[in-house]
């Protein structure tokens, strides 16, 4: 694991470029288009709650007053949705730098997509698998573009079912592990991702970032007094969300960056510290894996990568 030291001081400007972020009205989302609109870059974002989306936007203005934001509704539930927002990116915006497919939820209870997903697969996989195979043209066409995924080291402890994708009333459902799959699904998509588009040669990199043990609202949904003890634990090692936002943002700004990189802290089995080059699992480079998500994938949006 590289030991380096890396801040937002060592951003360049970047003054002309169009960052894209999911869920960039709150946690690390919102630490990144903070930061990226401070250097310059004009902030699209992605958000299902406008309200919400709104007074994020105020309160980065409040504190960087020229930040260009703009805030298109977002619902990663929806492909209808996703469709929607992913044609006005495309009508209003000739290039796109770089897209964080940050948006995500956790342990949330059971429940469906509009398109009748399982809740965790279906917005943190498939939501953002079609969310960026819809802007794929313009990212390709845009010279040193970037995708980063964030991923989690839940992933660690995932496995892929395809069996579990879908949403059926009544079945046994873990929340964490169905969580830990959709992380490891991040990790999967980029690495499949990555060498599709490098064998139909595009340039575009494609990395994945993790926050390590983040204070943000993601884990909203752990309650009980089973994981107590784990939250007490926890609050021994966790960081602060902007710190959290680190490896994310390092990915989608690093002018040193090789794609197929996953960056995430270097401290404490990577629950904090400055964001490095990390490893992911053996699984997550399953070739087979890889191919049956993307399989799945295309079956489910009716998307494939066409360049």
């Amino acid at each position: 694991m590289k030991k380096d030291k890396w801040t937002i001081d060592d951003i360049d400007d970047l003054t002309g470029k169009i960052f894209l972020v999911t869920g960039a009205n709150s946690g690390i989302g919102f630490e990144a288009t903070k930061v990226f609109s401070s250097k310059g870059a004009k902030v699209i974002m992605g958000c299902r709650n406008l309200e919400k989306a709104k007074g994020a936007k105020e309160d980065i203005l409040s504190e960087f007053p020229n930040a260009l934001l703009d805030i298109i509704q977002l619902d990663l539930t929806s492909f209808k949705s996703i469709k929607e927002f992913s044609d006005k990116v495309i009508e209003k915006y000739s290039k796109l730098d770089v897209l964080l497919n940050n948006a995500g939820i956790m342990t949330v209870p059971y429940g469906s997509t509009e398109d009748g997903l399982e809740l965790q697969i279906g917005v943190n996989h498939f939501g953002h698998y079609y969310l960026t195979l819809n802007l794929i043209n313009l990212i390709n066409k845009t010279e040193n573009s970037r995708i980063v995924n964030i991923a989690s080291i839940a992933h660690k402890y995932g496995n892929l079912k395809k069996n579990t994708f879908l949403y059926e009333k009544g079945k046994r459902h873990s929340k964490m592990r169905a969580y830990a799959q959709s992380k490891l699904a991040n990790l999967l998509f980029t690495y499949k991702l990555k060498e599709k588009l490098e064998k139909q040669g595009s340039k575009t990199i494609v990395l994945a970032a993790h926050p390590g043990v983040s204070k943000t609202n993601l884990g909203s949904h752990i309650k009980g007094g089973s994981v107590k003890w784990i939250q007490r634990t926890l609050s021994l090692t966790i960081q602060s969300q902007d710190r959290g936002a680190l490896p994310g943002i390092r990915a989608c700004t690093d002018k040193d960056v090789i794609s197929g990189q996953y960056y995430g802290p270097n401290s404490m089995f990577e629950f904090k510290g400055d964001p490095v080059v990390v490893k992911s699992t053996r699984r997550s480079h399953s070739k087979e894996l890889q191919d049956i998500l993307w399989t799945e994938s295309v079956r489910v949006t009716r998307l494939d990568l066409h360049l």
